[in-house]
């Protein structure tokens, strides 16, 4: 009924459903190789309704999300079988949830990693749970590292390196973002993108595009944010309908090499904040001498302007009347003058008559 490839090795995982009215089991999961046809392992379960797969990046990892019928047939719970390819004999583990009835909304594997992220429950408010395919005490079986309860989330988006991912609430949950450092099992920025339809990762897991495209009339454009959720720049398009990273040209380096800097980060660290460093006190040293060159052209400036004020001293005084008024300590009595001026002056002959007693 359906069928998906291996992303890294010659290997097909094959769903083939119940035969027989129910009575022959459904040959869940066949891993076949190619192309010697091989079967390297299946798995046969009964009342099995439907069937999807996921495979993890590097091809370490199988998921096949199983929805099974309840003994009455009216209603299916779902459970996850998890195959370790690169290991020997393809051991399978069954995931289930803590509520085997909850609704399986998304799930995304970490690229190139260990760990898996489901959305599960109902809206408006499901919740999130993150799990590891190996832990400290045991590489070998899954366990549950945590669930968010309540997220308005139903889109998953790892980081192309892994360890921090994006939890979306497109389409109803009008662009919601939760961005999260799954190392710390923390919550690094919380934010909204209104009406936001796409979400691009940067190839080097760098930064986040989200993107409102012409599915909408109204706010087209897109948003660039840095891997732990900072803003760093806001574009409206008119008629936007699509965005797309530039590819990163294959890495240099050999897949054994990038483990081993990974193993070694920590030395490699310091190696790094110590020549930092030394860029650092070098540039506060240019820092330094460039403040004292400028204070040393301001003080010249200073130095010239008192020169000249001293050369015209004399003259200032002699126009003031031999008031020292350059002295700042010389007092002075302010005086209030009224000075009466005569503007103007005309005479006029007024004719009258004195009347007799």
């Amino acid at each position: 009924m359906d069928f998906s490839w291996s992303p890294t090795d010659p290997i097909i995982a094959l769903f083939v459903p119940e035969l027989g009215g129910g009575n022959q089991p459904a040959r869940v999961m066949s891993l076949v190789q190619i192309p010697s046809k091989e079967e390297l392992r299946q798995k046969n379960l009964f009342s099995v309704s439907d069937c999807k797969m996921y495979w993890q990046s590097n091809g370490e990892y199988l998921a096949v999300k199983v929805d099974r019928y309840t003994k009455t047939k009216k209603n299916t719970y779902t459970g996850f079988e998890l195959f370790r390819i690169k290991e020997r004999d393809i051991p399978i583990e069954v995931l289930e949830l803590e509520n085997n009835n909850d609704k399986i909304i998304t799930f995304a594997w970490e690229p190139k990693g260990h760990r898996l992220a489901v959305i599960h429950g109902d809206n408006p408010r499901p919740d999130i749970s993150f799990y590891s395919m190996w832990t400290a005490w045991n590489a070998g079986r899954v366990s549950k590292l945590t669930t968010l309860k309540g997220k308005q989330a139903n889109a998953l988006y790892w980081s192309p390196a892994g360890r921090f991912i994006v939890l979306a609430g497109l389409k109803g949950f009008n662009g919601q973002l939760e961005f999260c450092n799954v190392d710390e099992l923390e919550t690094m920025a919380a934010a909204e993108h209104f009406m936001a339809t796409d979400i691009e990762w940067n190839p080097t897991g760098r930064y986040v595009a989200t993107a409102v495209t012409s599915v909408h009339e109204v706010e087209n454009g897109f948003n660039i944010w840095s891997f732990n959720g900072k803003l760093l720049c806001r574009i409206l398009k008119d008629h936007f309908f699509q965005f797309s990273w530039r590819p990163r040209p294959p890495s240099v380096l050999s897949v054994k090499k990038e483990e081993e800097i990974a193993k070694n980060l920590k030395k490699y660290s310091k190696k790094y904040e110590a020549e930092d460093q030394d860029v650092s006190l070098q540039l506060s040293e240019q820092e330094r001498e460039k403040r004292k060159i400028v204070k040393e052209e301001w003080e010249r400036w200073v130095n010239e302007w008192k020169r000249m004020q001293e050369e015209e001293k004399l003259e200032r005084q002699m126009l003031r009347d031999g008031e020292a008024s350059d002295e700042e300590e010389v007092e002075y009595e302010v005086k209030e003058v009224e000075v009466e001026e005569l503007l103007n002056v005309s005479e006029e002959i007024i004719s009258f008559e004195l009347q007799e007693r």
